[in-house]
């Protein structure tokens, strides 16, 4: 349903979203959301998972229709939206999770759907030329015949805003569009970003990053508890007004109990001259209680090294010891017997399974432990699950809601819980970029409940490539480089600018093992 707003003064917002209402089953989930985003304004949207930023992109691009209230977009007012409305009305939605064909080369993939024709005839050439020419209003030299298997996800990525802009769009939002990125990318994406502003174009940018939005927005937004808790000029905010915002409090990181200084003579985890394709030879021990941080550059074969302990990775030699004895983990089987679990850094491939429920996916470990004779028991299955999902804050707490329906952070947590649960039998729980896409409210449930798991007798290796991450949760961290490990980095000593220093040092060969 649309309707036409006359006289709106010039420089009036471009897009605007008033009294937004959407519930599932009865249970809110946005409760009167109203924002505006001018043209040529850098907007940024921040929340917890489950605060309903997923829900609010989806009633703006007609994925769902809300119960009520009004979207404006460059003059007109909608109640809901079709799919097809919203391209129609000039929103263009860049998500996490890129739509690119990747056998396709760049020229197909800016103009798939929406091809130049002559009669029966596609327009190749003028295709080539215009595709050339927006690439180049980014700043960007692409071959126009490349693959996109062959290109960066950063390179793929402004193919899809490209795309977007070929529309004309009223609004473009991007949704965690530097989540997988590289810093060297993410910082690419924010010239682009501030090319586009500069072009009038409005922009939601829904980010985690904190950093992100003191460097690229003019102004933010806070969704908390499906309402918008905070929405000011970016100039006129701190990292504490912002955190505490998005997590209703200002305790952003696990509370940290003061250690003793103890010297274990077995540790739980040890590593000998590990070798194998991309790493080694690597040589580390984890002490029982212990959170060790791995941090390195990009390629320098931080998740190599977890999946060669884990037993994904062939190894060429090297020892691997549990408590003094050593162990063989030729496949992951080994390793999960053994004590021994990682939680990958692809979650949605590697991580998450997206079509069983919440309670499958945090049970999957321990059903077999809580059978008896061969027969599920749902009963104490569940009563595992509702543990686990209070601990975590797990939202929505819905054991039978399949997991692909969670929020990144909250599938996250029913990846990192089937681990967490005393039943899982784990020992040494191996992290792969735990929080990454995760906000500031989950990261610091995660936080507490991975301090809770180490304990006495158990302990965590953790791969970051966010040093203020490490800094907050880490006992110790190794630098890796070039395979190897080149520094180790005790906790009075872990800052973002002596890692960052020590990782690039590394790859001069300028810092000793």
């Amino acid at each position: 349903m649309v309707t036409t707003t006359e006289g709106r003064a010039p420089g009036g917002p471009r897009f605007e979203i008033r009294d937004l209402k959407k519930s599932y089953g009865g249970v809110p989930v946005l409760k009167g959301v109203s924002l505006s985003v001018q043209g040529g304004e850098i907007h940024a949207l921040l929340g917890a998972n489950g605060a309903g930023k997923s829900t609010l992109i989806k009633c703006v691009a007609g994925v769902e229709n809300p119960d009520s209230g009004e979207i404006e977009i460059s003059g007109k007012v909608y109640s809901s939206l079709t799919g097809r409305q919203s391209r129609d009305a000039g929103v263009a939605v860049v998500y996490q999770e890129l739509s690119v064909a990747q056998t396709l080369n760049v020229v197909d993939n800016v103009f798939l759907g929406d091809e130049l024709t002559w009669g029966p005839f596609i327009r190749r050439r003028q295709q080539r030329t215009e595709a050339r020419a927006s690439l180049a209003e980014l700043g960007l030299t692409l071959n126009p015949n490349a693959l996109l298997e062959t290109l960066s996800t950063a390179e793929a990525q402004a193919i899809e805003i490209v795309k977007a802009l070929r529309r004309k769009p009223g609004v473009l939002i991007l949704d965690e569009p530097t989540a997988s990125l590289t810093e060297a990318e993410a910082k690419r994406l924010g010239e682009q970003m501030r090319k586009l502003r500069d072009q009038g174009v409005p922009l939601l940018y829904v980010t985690h990053r904190l950093d992100e939005v003191f460097e690229l927005a003019d102004r933010v937004s806070i969704l908390r508890g499906g309402r918008v808790v905070l929405s000011k000029e970016v100039k006129d905010c701190t990292t504490a007004d912002l955190v505490a915002a998005i997590v209703g409090h200002s305790d952003t990181g696990a509370k940290r109990a003061a250690k003793e200084n103890r010297v274990h003579q077995t540790p739980l985890l040890e590593v000998r001259d590990l070798l194998a394709p991309g790493i080694g030879p690597v040589n580390l021990q984890l002490q029982p209680g212990e959170v060790l941080g791995i941090y390195g550059l990009v390629g320098s074969g931080r998740t190599e090294l977890l999946e060669g302990i884990y037993g994904a990775r062939r190894l060429h030699g090297g020892q691997i010891l549990l408590e003094g004895n050593e162990v063989k983990l030729s496949r992951p089987t080994d390793a999960v017997s053994a004590g021994v679990a990682l939680v990958p850094s692809d979650r949605k491939h590697k991580g998450i399974f997206g079509q069983l429920s919440a309670e499958d996916n945090m049970v999957l470990p321990i059903t077999e432990k809580l059978s008896r004779m061969g027969m599920r028991q749902k009963g104490r299955e569940r009563k595992a699950f509702d543990a686990m999902a209070d601990e975590l804050q797990l939202q929505p707490k819905r054991k039978s809601l399949e997991g692909r329906r969670f929020s990144g952070g909250n599938q996250q947590k029913l990846v990192v819980g089937r681990w967490l649960q005393p039943s899982a039998g784990c020992r040494v729980l191996l992290l792969d970029e735990p929080t990454q896409g995760v906000d500031v409210g989950a990261r610091a449930e995660l936080y507490r409940a991975l301090r809770k798991f180490v304990g006495e007798d158990r302990g965590a290796i953790v791969v970051s490539s966010e040093p203020e991450e490490l800094q907050q949760i880490a006992d110790r961290v190794l630098i890796l480089s070039r395979g190897s490990l080149a520094a180790e980095v005790p906790r009075e000593e872990i800052t973002e600018s002596h890692l960052l220093e020590l990782a690039h040092l590394g790859e001069k060969g300028k810092v000793d093992a």
